[in-house]
């Protein structure tokens, strides 16, 4: 029997204070995009943009249903429309935010990072993530891989040549 560990590393930030310009402005962005969600249920407004390598911002927000099931996340809103609309182009950097403050940011839920892995896999280059609720801390994270480090990953469903 061997035990092992994990580290996972990203940087914190008390406020917006030390972060370069860019992020700052996608985190407003971020941000003023929440009046755009539709929570009628949970009153939990979520907000994510997408930094594309061609310079593009797409923005997307959690969009609820009556019929739970049928709502979606802001995260995979936003990647989904990022995708549709570049399909040839890498998404750099996601930034995520909610409108409730806690003392820590709201990270995504396990179908958002499934859904980001795949991405970065795909396109065979790291995602940032941003992450920030209300007037909590940010964290930055490197890679989407650093939140979900073994993801279940496509490549598994390939038949073997």
């Amino acid at each position: 029997m061997k035990k092992k560990s994990l580290n996972i590393e990203f940087v914190e930030y008390e406020s917006t204070q030390g972060l370069d310009s860019e992020l700052v402005d996608l985190i407003n962005k971020t941000d003023e995009n929440l009046n755009n969600a539709y929570a009628p249920y949970s009153n939990f407004k979520v907000s994510a943009v997408c930094k594309m390598a061609n310079g593009e911002i797409v923005k997307g927000t959690n969009q609820e249903n009556g019929a739970y099931p049928s709502g979606l996340c802001a995260e995979r809103v936003a990647i989904f429309a990022a995708k549709s609309q570049f399909p040839n182009q890498n998404v750099e950097k996601i930034v995520i935010t909610t409108e409730q403050t806690t003392e820590y940011p709201v990270s995504p839920c396990g179908a958002c990072r499934q859904v980001l892995i795949e991405y970065e896999v795909t396109q065979k280059q790291p995602i940032e993530l941003i992450m920030k609720s209300g007037s909590s801390k940010i964290w930055h994270f490197k890679s989407i891989a650093d939140i979900l480090p073994f993801a279940f990953d496509g490549e598994f469903l390939k038949e073997e040549e």
